[in-house]
Parts: structure tokens; C-alpha cells; sequence
């Protein structure tokens, strides 16, 4: 047994680019600021609400394979990060 806990590691990241309307882009900004967190953070949550909460894309998803190795809820769990409440 080691003397101290081991250093819990960030989950894996990649960078994705997309284009929003100008109004949601200052609403990401605000919101980022209002919860005191990264625009990486409010993007990667709300996502993870988005796919959690649509039942139709939760069936499809279990209907489908997709090809990368982490898919369906283990993507959506990934995202979440420990302690956090799901709504």
C-alpha cells in the first residue's frame, strides 16, 4: 500500500472547433463567468445534459456501434466530472 494516494488523472481530452451565432458565443462567455468555470467546462456539461437527457439518441446509440472504443453511456459518464449531481 503506498504511503500517499495515488494522483488522480484527467480524463483524456480532445479539441474539437465549431462556429456559433455571435449571441451564443457572449451567452457561453457569460454563463463560463456566472458559474466561475472554463467555456471548456459549461460546452463539455451542457453536452453531457443534452445527450443524457434525449431518449431518443439514448435508443439510437444503443442500436448502433459506432467505432470508437468508448461509446454510448461510457461517453456521457466520462464527461461528468466525480461528485458532480446529474440532473
Amino acid at each position: 500500500m503506498p504511503f500517499i494516494p495515488r494522483q488522480v488523472k484527467p480524463p483524456a481530452r480532445r479539441v474539437i472547433s465549431c462556429k456559433v451565432l455571435e449571441e451564443t458565443a457572449t451567452l457561453l462567455t457569460r454563463y463560463a463567468e456566472f458559474l466561475d468555470s472554463t467555456q471548456d467546462y459549461v460546452v463539455n456539461e451542457l453536452l453531457c445534459v443534452a445527450f443524457r437527457r434525449d431518449k431518443e439518441f439514448q435508443a439510437w446509440l444503443g442500436s448502433t456501434s459506432a467505432a470508437s472504443p468508448q461509446t454510448g453511456q461510457e461517453a456521457v459518464a466520462g464527461g461528468r466530472q466525480a461528485g458532480r449531481p446529474q440532473s
